[in-house]
């Protein structure tokens, strides 16, 4: 689906780049094992979401956290740590 973005981008002038792709991510930042892809710890979850961004091209992420803690722990724990890694 990214390549035919990018080729449909590509079709109207448009550097691929311009689009915005936008996922929505769900579940916890946990202290313990991993429970599925976006379930787990803080390195489980910087590794995803670098590997979605840069695979695919997703530059926006919209966070629907299970808990009351989850939406500070996102945006003070992984986020920086994620854009870290890409910067690399």
């Amino acid at each position: 689906m990214t390549r035919r973005l990018d080729d449909a981008t590509a079709a109207v002038g448009r550097p691929p780049g311009a689009l915005r792709r936008v996922l929505n991510v769900s579940d916890a930042v946990t202290e313990g094992s991993s429970d599925g892809m976006f379930n787990g710890p803080l390195a489980q979850w910087v590794e995803n979401l670098t590997e979605v961004a840069a695979s695919y091209g997703f530059d926006t992420f919209v966070f629907w956290g299970e808990g009351s803690d989850q939406l500070d722990r996102f945006a003070q724990e992984v986020v920086p740590a994620a854009r870290e890694q890409l910067a690399r």
